[in-house]
């Protein structure tokens, strides 16, 4: 079943919100080289298909395009890459809290960080579970809150976490643990919350170091390579950001959830552009949580406190 009202298009230049909608029509045709525009955006409040509670998290799969979305009624919803609705399943528990993160691999699988049961579920693209590790605690492979995943090249497994073991842990493709780095010990490369990593094709670590207000690299073996980023409003400055993805050849897009905006750096930490501003109406997020970049370059950003995601063309 779809939920066509759920799935709202248009077009529309963010350097215009105030625009009249003859405005818009004129945008479709002349737009301004680097301008960013809402492609279209999907979703809505609620509780049925289509809908959401507080999302939380997005991923495209690399596969085929496939968007998923998990949010606080512990479902992971699956969407076409036009946001069309095709199924959902609900996580196995979810009294004592909700994941706050999502993966896909090359092969389709959607790796879940089960935030508050202290481990990573794994399943197919239909909700069918493949296999899960882990278990609470502080110790070597254990975990308190996991919250993103990524995979390197070889398949090895890092999997970041918070709440008293803010670090992230490297396991190998049949999840023996290997080795944690990023810890309380590890000087200026610790880090604190972070909620989302990411490899890019050099097998570098891109981590959002959410409550040090900053972006840090990590080799694989995990040693500190530089960080970028502090606290504040200002262009380069952010406040929270949790959201990340990776551009080719030497972009990355940021969610500043606490600014209530997506910024883009080049690889050295260098501002670029930012887009959003707080609000209710289409180009603007409230509390954005995640974004997702799909091989086409669109941007899905996950405007969390809205209950939509608004697809850029940037």
């Amino acid at each position: 079943m779809k939920d066509k009202k759920a799935n709202h298009r248009f077009r529309m230049p963010m350097l215009a919100l105030a625009a009249a909608t003859a405005a818009m029509t004129a945008a479709c045709e002349f737009r301004d080289p680097g301008a960013s525009y809402v492609d279209h955006a999907f979703g809505s409040t609620g509780l049925g298909p289509g809908q959401f509670s507080y999302p939380r998290a997005i991923a495209v799969s690399p596969k085929d395009g496939r968007v998923f979305v998990v949010d606080k009624t512990a479902r992971i919803q699956r969407f076409s890459a036009e946001g069309e609705y095709e199924h959902q399943w609900r996580m196995p528990e979810y009294a004592h809290g909700k994941p706050v993160g999502l993966f896909v691999d090359r092969r389709g699988r959607v790796w879940v960080p089960d935030t508050h049961y202290a481990r990573v579920i794994v399943y197919d693209e239909d909700g069918n579970e493949l296999f899960r590790f882990g278990e609470r605690g502080e110790g070597p492979g254990q975990f308190v809150f996991p919250t993103s995943i990524a995979l390197d090249r070889h398949g090895n497994i890092y999997v970041g976490e918070y709440g008293g073991n803010d670090r992230i842990n490297k396991f190998t493709k049949d999840r023996k643990y290997l080795f944690s780095f990023a810890d309380a010990a590890s000087g200026e490369g610790a880090v604190a919350r972070p909620t989302q990593i990411i490899f890019d094709k050099d097998d570098v670590l891109w981590v959002t170091d959410a409550c040090h207000h900053r972006i840090a690299r990590y080799d694989s073996s995990g040693k500190f390579l530089s960080a970028f980023g502090s606290l504040g409003t200002e262009e380069g400055q952010l406040m929270y950001p949790y959201g990340m993805a990776l551009e080719e050849p030497d972009s990355l897009v940021v969610v500043d959830q606490g600014n209530n905006r997506i910024v883009r750096f080049d690889r050295e930490g260098n501002f670029l552009a930012s887009w959003g501003s707080p609000g209710r109406a289409i180009g603007q997020v409230r509390k954005p949580w995640d974004l997702a970049r799909a091989a086409d370059g669109r941007i899905y950003a996950l405007d969390s406190w809205n209950n939509r995601v608004q697809v850029l063309d940037w």
